[in-house]
């Protein structure tokens, strides 16, 4: 989504694969996600402006001010959380666990905190609250074998998803990027 395919989503699960991240398209540390992020931006510095992009994990509580203030800024995110039947964030202790791009937000005349997301099964743009998004995240604590997949070997890291290097109260903030052809709304 963020390097408007190329590469494509098929050469970063075979870059995945390949340093042992995944088996079968699961990427179940932030940690590791930041680091492919790393080579698709090394490798696609033609897509976005001049600005150095900075990317880093965050650990912590997603629905606070200075996150507040970084969407403000102009940072988007990428966010593991667990999505409901319509994609958007529930509790469901990490059993669906799925990754949003956080790419802007709205404050409505409550002072309430909205986010716009995409996700990668859908190509809609979605609004959620971020008080929602940052419950869901904190609660991605176990993996769950897919019912559809009962045979299949999917990779976790050290800790389950819940652990140091998982997915529960960590995010990606990437500040800086700026794609030369952004939509405005």
């Amino acid at each position: 989504m963020l390097f408007e395919g190329a590469p494509s989503a098929k050469t970063f699960l075979e870059l995945a694969i390949a340093k042992g991240y995944s088996n079968n398209g699961e990427m179940f540390s932030t940690k590791q996600l930041n680091e492919l992020f790393a080579i698709g931006l090394d490798e696609n510095r033609h897509l976005v402006e001049y600005k150095p992009v900075q990317h880093h994990v965050i650990a912590g509580w997603m629905d606070e001010p200075s996150i507040q203030m970084q969407l403000r800024c102009g940072s988007i995110f990428l966010v593991p959380y667990d999505p409901d039947r319509d994609h958007t964030p529930c509790l469901n202790r990490g059993h669906k666990a799925h990754w949003a791009l956080i790419i802007g937000y709205l404050i409505d005349q409550f002072n309430d905190f909205y986010v716009f997301a995409r996700h990668g099964k859908t190509r809609n743009l979605a609004l959620w609250p971020l008080r929602d998004l940052a419950n869901s995240n904190a609660n991605l604590e176990e993996f769950c074998q897919p019912i559809g997949h009962p045979n299949e070997t999917f990779v976790l890291p050290e800790g389950g998803i819940g652990g140091r290097n998982g997915l529960r109260c960590k995010f990606i903030m990437i500040e800086h990027y700026r794609a030369k052809e952004e939509i405005i709304i």
